[in-house]
Order: C-alpha cells, then structure tokens, then sequence
C-alpha cells in the first residue's frame, strides 16, 4: 500500500492545539495546563508524552526548511519584528505538526491499527540514518538518543496507516463531466441596463474581450471553470455551452452574467481536478471519524516549556532531512 508522506497526512486533519497566553484547546474542547508534566515533556496526548527532544529536532528541521523565502534569509534578518514572526511561524506548524500526528496515533491505538514487522522496520532503518546525519554539536544540543528517532518514524508511519486505513473505501471514480474544468471569458455586471448593453454590443460584432474590458465588475475575464464555483443557474448554462459559443444575458441573484467558451473541456487541468475531487472525499471520510475522536481524547499542554524553547539558539544546527529520510524509507512501502 503506497504511502502518502506524513506531512499530507497531518494536513488532512485540524489544528489539535491552538496555543494561547493561559491555555490550549484540543478539538472543541478547552483544556487547562498541565502543571505536573516533567521538564522534558512539552505536550501530552492520548497518555502519550512528546519530548523536548524530539520536538527540538523537528523546529531545527522546520526552521531551516523554510528560513529562506523569496530570497530573503529570515534567520539573519534584522528587522526584529520579521525575526519574531518567523520564529512564531516556525514554532506554529511544528506544534501543529507533532500534536496531530500524536492525536491520530491516540486514533489509530483505539481502532487496533498497528505497523507491520516490516514497516517498524523501515523506521527504525529511517531513524537510524537520521540519527546517524546528525552532528555530534547537534545530537549533544538536542540530547536525542537514535531510539527516540526511531520511535517518532514510527509515529508517523502509524498516523499515515491511520490516514489510508480510513480512506480505503473511498470511491475514487470520478466523471470527466463531474470533474471538467472548462476555459471561458465572462461579462458580468450588477446592472441590468448595463448588461443589456454589452450583449448588444456582442450582438453588433464587437469582440468580446474588448467588450468585457468595458462592462466587466469582476476582478477577472479569462477564467478555468469548474462546477460549484458559478450560481447554479449561470452554471446549468455555461456547463451546457460549445466552443467559441457565446450565451444569452444569464440572471442570477448576484447580478448578470453574459459568457464565452473558449474550451469546454480542458484535458489536463480536468485530469488534475479528478485527483482533487478523490482527496476531497478522502478528507471527509477521514473527518467524519477523526473529529469525533478529537471531543473524547485528553491531551495537555507544558506552557512553561513550551514558551522558553526558541529557535534563536538553533540557528547554528544545520539539520533539515527529516523528511526527506522519511520519503525514502516509508512513502513507497
């Protein structure tokens, strides 16, 4: 069964933790700070513990991953505020990253989804080629053991388990008409008398995009169209036209809408929209579990850890391929 990669998997579901001055909030449910967690602890969940450690190794990764945006290195950045967002930014996604891959490890203990002999075999060969591209400056900062790599490779190969075991059964059919994006131009105008006069300009022969420059409200006049983006009237009629076919005045409850089809059926990017549309349907079957098991489960939170760890002191380690080590033993397995 291929893998889909353990960050597509923790994008498939919400933020778990949502981190705030005086407290945290798993799912829906508010929870207070823990204040009996030990020093080495930053969150728990499901009864079980992140490390600092580990929660270390993942923020050297994620900072060093995107510390270069647009050309500009953010981590030698001298504008002070950019270096405190940057830091935020960083720390948001790698808490995020972590707490849901440890709440869909919680879900995968409680349905009796386990790893096989030979994927926790494929972590532990990912963790120890981790551990083994470390620094000795980094292993010592980190205080990380290669069992510690080991086990959170496991986490992630579990929750990505999780992810398809939920899916399976997803229907991954999908019709070109239901899919099929289409390449239009539009006039639209909230004025009826102003509709009414570009159509008689097209009727005339004037060229459409010359006669959209003109009337056109919305933001766009080329457009790559697919359904549920028009009202249901403008789409009922858009969906039925032909190329270099030119409709009527449509009128919906937004305004007026005049179209011209250039492609009715765009192949590639309708190939694409297909894919889209099946991870949706995975989305949604893994949600209709997933955010039930958020109201139920326990987590906490060490604030005091969590709020003295910055990426500041990090900057010197240069680790960044946890996953792309990830990739290479698990996403193909």
């Amino acid at each position: 069964m291929k893998k889909i990669g353990y960050r597509l998997a923790a994008a498939a579901v919400a933020t778990v933790l949502a981190i705030g001055s005086s407290g945290c909030q798993f799912g829906k449910e508010v929870v207070s700070i823990s204040r009996g967690m030990s020093d080495d602890e930053v969150f728990m969940i499901g009864g079980k513990a992140c490390i600092l450690p580990v929660m270390k190794l993942l923020l050297i990764n994620n900072m060093n991953l995107h510390g270069e945006s647009y050309g500009i290195d953010l981590l030698q950045n001298e504008d002070l505020k950019v270096q405190k967002k940057f830091e935020q930014y960083v720390k948001k996604i790698s808490m995020d990253e972590m707490t849901k891959v440890y709440s869909m490890v919680a879900l995968a203990n409680e349905q009796g989804i386990t790893l096989t002999d030979e994927e926790k075999k494929l972590s532990q060969w990912a963790g120890e080629e981790c551990f083994q591209s470390l620094t000795e400056e980094e292993v010592s900062y980190l205080e990380i053991t290669q069992d510690d790599i080991e086990d959170i490779y496991e986490k992630f190969a579990l929750a990505d388990k999780l992810y398809q075991c939920l899916v399976m059964d997803v229907n991954e059919e999908v019709s070109d008409d239901e899919a099929r994006i289409m390449e239009v131009r539009q006039i639209f105008t909230s004025d009826e008398s102003e509709a009414k006069k570009a159509l008689e300009e097209l009727d005339a022969g004037e060229e459409f995009s010359s006669v959209a420059a003109n009337h056109n409200e919305k933001g766009e006049i080329s457009l790559k169209l697919q359904r549920g983006v028009l009202p249901k009237e403008a789409e009922d009629i858009v969906f039925s036209m032909n190329n270099e076919e030119t409709s009527g005045l449509i009128s919906t409850s937004e305004g007026y809408y005049i179209f011209y089809c250039d492609n009715k059926f765009q192949e590639e990017l309708t190939l694409i929209h297909k894919q889209d549309i099946v991870e949706e349907r995975k989305q949604e079957a893994f949600h209709r579990v997933y955010d039930s098991f958020l109201e139920s489960v326990s987590s906490k939170l060490n604030e005091t850890v969590w709020n003295k760890i910055s990426i500041r002191e990090m900057e010197k380690y240069p680790f960044s391929s946890f996953d792309k080590i990830y990739q290479k033993y698990m996403e193909n397995e």
